[in-house]
């Protein structure tokens, strides 16, 4: 049996990774595909099933074990980058915006205890936000060696969209030091605010 280990890794990488394994695989020979987050699972079990695999999932704490069979199929003729998509049930109509380093305005230390365990806890909610948006001194927790940046991976991995002020990269000299994310601008920034449902500031 074959391992295809795709944890942390992002879409279409888990979809291409299966390709390529059942592509050089015998026929009735099983593959076994990890992923950490529910996108991935949701892809990679719609890209087998639309193919004519058969497929069976067990949860691992917080990974996914999927376990196919290959047996005929169009595998070798399909299009894995089709099947980035995000299930619709897992995104909430809001956006966050991160105005600061720290959750409250009360004691520092305090918020950042806090604003560590927000994002810990966000990710791991039924309604995920469609945009995280970081502005001002928001952005340092974006930044290399932030508190929340493994959350924060873990939200994209997830299909959350992380969107970094330009402006404010620019004003604090930090445009080199992002560690997850893409750079915005205002344009963008109030598109997403606007069209959501509601606007988060923790």
């Amino acid at each position: 049996m074959k391992t295809v280990d795709a944890k942390g890794k992002l879409c279409p990488q888990p979809l291409i990774m299966t390709k390529k394994a059942l592509v050089g695989m015998d026929e009735n020979e099983t593959l076994h595909i990890i992923v950490d987050n529910e996108s991935s699972k949701f892809n990679v079990v719609k890209y087998l099933e639309d193919n004519g695999m058969q497929v069976e999932i067990q949860k691992n704490n917080n990974l996914f074990e999927i376990y196919v069979a290959k047996k005929g199929g169009t595998i070798e003729k399909s299009i894995p980058e089709d099947y980035c998509e995000i299930p619709t049930e897992s995104k909430g109509d809001y956006v966050v915006c991160v105005k600061k380093g720290q959750l409250g305005d009360g004691d520092k230390e305090l918020g950042k205890i806090l604003i560590k365990g927000f994002f810990a806890t966000l990710s791991d909610i039924s309604q995920l936000p469609k945009s995280i948006i970081f502005v001002n001194d928001g952005i340092f927790l974006a930044l290399k060696g932030s508190i929340v940046a493994e959350a924060l991976k873990n939200l994209e991995a997830k299909g959350v969209e992380i969107l970094i002020c330009g402006t404010c990269l620019d004003y604090y000299k930090k445009m080199n030091d992002f560690e997850v994310g893409q750079v915005s601008n205002m344009f963008d920034i109030l598109e997403k605010m606007t069209k959501a449902g509601k606007v988060i500031y923790p």
